[in-house]
Parts: C-alpha cells; sequence; structure tokens
C-alpha cells in the first residue's frame, strides 16, 4: 500500500471515529483508569515487577497488597498510577 493509500485510510478511519460522538464523563474517566492500569502494569512488568494483573488492580483500586510479594513491587506500583504532580 502506498503512502496515498495509506493518507486515505486514515482519513477514512478518523472520520468514522469522529461520527461516533464523544463519551460522557464516567465513559472518559473509566477509560483513562484503564489506561493508566495498563500502563502501570506492563511497564512495572518490564523493569522485572512481580506483582500479577490481579494483584496490580486489587492493590491499585482496593488498596489490598499481595501476601509473600516484596513490598518494593507495591511501591513501584503505587508511585507510577498516582498522578504526578
Amino acid at each position: 500500500m502506498d503512502l496515498l493509500a495509506k493518507i486515505e485510510q486514515i482519513d477514512t478511519l478518523k472520520a468514522e471515529l469522529d461520527s461516533l460522538g464523544t463519551l460522557d464523563r464516567d465513559a472518559r474517566e473509566r477509560l483513562a483508569q484503564k489506561i493508566r492500569m495498563e500502563w502501570n502494569y506492563h511497564s512495572n512488568v518490564i523493569e522485572g515487577n512481580t506483582l500479577t494483573y490481579g494483584e496490580t488492580r486489587s492493590l491499585l483500586i482496593g488498596g489490598v497488597t499481595a501476601n509473600g510479594k516484596p513490598l518494593k513491587d507495591h511501591l513501584d506500583m503505587i508511585s507510577i498510577y498516582l498522578p504526578q504532580k
């Protein structure tokens, strides 16, 4: 596929996306939370964090720590997830 065809395809997909309208505030907040969770989990796993996705979710949403996992892993997850000021 040549460059012009790709640009055309992008324009078509963008128009389709724009036609769907906007998300309501709650949906945007849930989406942002999901993206932060995914980014945080995968970023920390790359760096050797041992928490599973479920343990990460329990920690960040419910404040529940994983028994037997290093404190450092918990603190790493929390520090990246919290909004930076």
